[in-house]
């Protein structure tokens, strides 16, 4: 009886112990964490000159940092790979992983990756290690978590309540909008919220002023980034009307104009003055080279639009014409601009890269990879340093991923 007993006591002190460490494995599984996989190479050089082409296809729609890194979010990690123009996604360069916070969002000052996660906190990256240099508590943004669908698109290019303007990083949420030094994390202005709510919208400008747009708003209100102090308006109605920063060198950054739709009244605005400068006025319907219009694009102080089989540019501030290019077809569309460039998608998938200044031809590439169909509508698109990222959607689209992307591959890398 007694070695009975002491066998029962032995098999429920295993068992104990048996239930500890599968305890123990869960937690370590699923307790919250970061996980950091530092540099197995050298630092990606920079690009070479390459003829126009299409370099490649991804899978996922990066940021472009320092020239050097192609930076993408994931539902819980950032990473980044390189060099700028491979032709596929790499192993990555570095990557950084927490759990069980998702990303929001990302965006890039010089070298330094400002993340942005669910559960409100800011983590600055080192691009050239991947290393965390700075973290702060931030308010927890109103979103559940990553929205960036497969290929990570508006987590990067139009994260909610995260905002750049030079070395400061703004971040907006429900009781109040905080400001950030983009390198060291340190504190900066804050201004209390007018309403909670959803996360807001917003953009910077060319002249380091921020614009946070919240549904209770009657008119926009444009801060000093460097001292939160009120630096002009543009009014607008309550809501939320369509409001669409153009000319911005980085997603939502550095925009020299702004446009307007409150329900088929559209307004556009340059920031070239301490006060918001009306440039246009058109209502639903209208058809004009103005900057009010709806497909009209601005660049270096241009508004540029398809007119027919041509691309036409005017002055943006005085509508006085400047260029027509005809393309000897209808039905091409701007899909993005960067600095000295307009880049135009053909009916029949063309990539028209145009002079911004002059209208004149740069290159004309078969915007395809080898001998893939054409049948795709553009999404997201991304130009930079004389490369052009666009994210391909099919046509049409469906609500579920695999239905959503054009392919396995939605992305084409080109360069201009």
């Amino acid at each position: 009886m007694v070695g009975s007993a002491r066998r029962r006591v032995v098999a429920v002190l295993a068992g104990l112990v048996l239930v500890a460490g599968a305890g123990l494995v869960v937690y370590r599984v699923f307790a919250p964490g970061e996980v950091f996989a530092e540099p197995s190479s050298g630092y990606p050089a920079a690009p070479t000159a390459h003829p126009a082409a299409v370099l490649g296809t991804l899978p996922a729609t990066p940021l472009i940092v320092d020239g050097r890194l192609r930076v993408i979010a994931d539902k819980r990690q950032v990473r980044a790979d390189g060099p700028v123009d491979s032709r596929y996604l790499n192993t990555p360069y570095w990557s950084f992983r927490r759990w069980p916070a998702e990303l929001v969002g990302v965006v890039a000052a010089g070298t330094t990756v400002i993340t942005r996660w669910s559960d409100g906190e800011l983590v600055g990256l080192d691009a050239r290690t991947g290393r965390a240099t700075w973290r702060a508590k931030g308010e927890k943004p109103a979103s559940s978590g990553y929205a960036g669908r497969r290929t990570g698109a508006s987590t990067v290019y139009e994260p909610p309540g995260l905002f750049l303007a030079g070395n400061t990083v703004v971040v907006a949420g429900a009781t109040a909008t905080q400001a950030y030094d983009a390198t060291t994390g340190a504190a900066g202005w804050r201004n209390p919220a007018p309403c909670g709510g959803a996360d807001p919208s917003g953009f910077t400008t060319a002249d380091n002023r921020v614009a946070v747009l919240r549904s209770c708003d009657t008119a926009i209100t444009l801060v000093d980034a460097g001292t939160g102090a009120a630096a002009g308006t543009i009014p607008r109605s309550a809501g939320d009307p369509a409001a669409e920063p153009l000319d911005c060198p980085a997603p939502r950054s550095g925009c020299a104009g702004l446009r307007i739709d409150q329900g088929g009244h559209r307004t556009a605005w340059l920031f070239d003055a301490p006060q918001p400068r009306q440039v246009g006025e058109a209502v639903e319907g209208s058809v004009g080279p103005g900057l009010a219009a709806a497909d009209a694009w601005l660049v270096d102080g241009l508004t540029v639009a398809v007119d027919g089989t041509s691309v036409v540019a005017a002055n943006a501030a005085d509508g006085a014409p400047r260029w027509r290019h005809d393309l000897g077809r209808p039905g091409a569309q701007v899909i993005a601009v960067q600095a000295g460039a307009v880049h135009v998608l053909t009916a029949d998938r063309d990539l028209v890269t145009l002079d911004a200044a002059t209208g004149a031809e740069r290159s004309r590439i078969r915007y395809t990879y080898f001998a893939e169909k054409t049948d795709w509508v553009p999404g997201f698109t991304y130009a930079v340093d004389g490369f052009v990222l666009t994210e391909r959607l099919a046509d049409p689209a469906a609500p579920e991923d695999a239905d959503y992307y054009f392919d396995a591959q939605p992305v084409l890398l080109a360069r201009s």
